[in-house]
């Protein structure tokens, strides 16, 4: 009697494992270019591995084609199982997907930064992480970029995730997804002159003409430090301010380190001695 006790209570343990692996399988669906491995018990010959075509069939052994793009793994056994009921008297079917191929999600570049194109995801991707895979957002304009879900622009707001680190705009990525990235090239700091490395610099709101020079390297022992200029767009116009970077960096004068735009140019004449 101990013995059929243990053998019951090892078939209720399996019961419910196998029962909590059929809650995960039920969320994935089949699209095209998965590949799924059909498998009939006792039944090798019917048993094979197949991918999803384009029209999102299959074609087995007995039954040609079924549609398989659409449904879970399960639902996709249930309806083989029905099928082969024809043939074979209570056909017992597993169906594994071997590889996801059809949970691709679309980039569109606008100018420079990541390459365009299809990228194929093997599992849940968040927001953020895609982000990451292809390169970050530093080349980025926020403000321009969005997410397209449905032939519907989605409202998720990229400056609240990025600069304000809202985790409610992390959002799980979905197959067909298509981000729009917009670069962020008109917004760059130009710096040039007397500066250790004039470069371009991506925006960060917040920054100052002191992290400009810095970033750049700092000044070259011939800068005419206080004759530092920037040069602003306002429309179609543009204006020079002035600023004393000595005056701010040797007397500590913190109230004209002025904010930088995006688009400003900074120039560091050469002093003459």
């Amino acid at each position: 009697m101990k013995f059929v006790k243990f053998i019951l209570t090892i078939t209720v343990i399996v019961t419910l494992i196998k029962i909590d692996f059929s809650v995960e399988a039920s969320d994935y669906i089949i699209g095209e270019e998965d590949v799924l491995q059909i498998s009939v018990w006792k039944n090798p010959e019917l048993s094979t591995e197949v991918v999803v075509r384009p029209d999102g069939k299959i074609s087995l052994p007995l039954l040609d084609d079924i549609q398989a793009k659409g449904f879970t793994p399960l639902q996709l056994r249930d309806v083989i199982t029905e099928k082969l009921k024809d043939f074979i008297e209570a056909p017992d079917i597993t169906v594994i997907v071997r590889g996801i191929n059809s949970f691709k999600v679309y980039v569109f570049v606008d100018g420079v930064g990541p390459q365009s194109g299809a990228f194929t995801l093997k599992r849940e991707t968040t927001l953020l992480q895609f982000l990451a895979q292809i390169g970050g957002t530093n080349n980025i304009d926020l403000e321009k970029s969005y997410i397209l879900r449905n032939n519907k622009k989605n409202d998720i707001n990229l400056v609240d995730l990025i600069e304000k680190n809202d985790l409610s705009m992390n959002i799980d990525l979905l197959p067909n997804d298509t981000i729009f990235i917009h670069d962020n090239y008109g917004g760059r700091i130009t710096v040039v002159g007397e500066v250790k490395n004039p470069k371009t610099i991506n925006y960060r709101k917040g920054m100052t003409i002191l992290d400009v020079i810095l970033d750049a390297g700092g000044f070259t022992d011939f800068a005419s430090q206080n004759a530092t200029k920037v040069i602003r767009k306002k429309g179609d116009k543009s204006e020079e301010i002035k600023v004393k970077m000595k005056d701010i960096i040797e007397d500590r004068k913190i109230d004209k380190n002025i904010l930088i735009n995006p688009g400003d140019i900074v120039i560091v004449p050469e002093g003459f001695f």
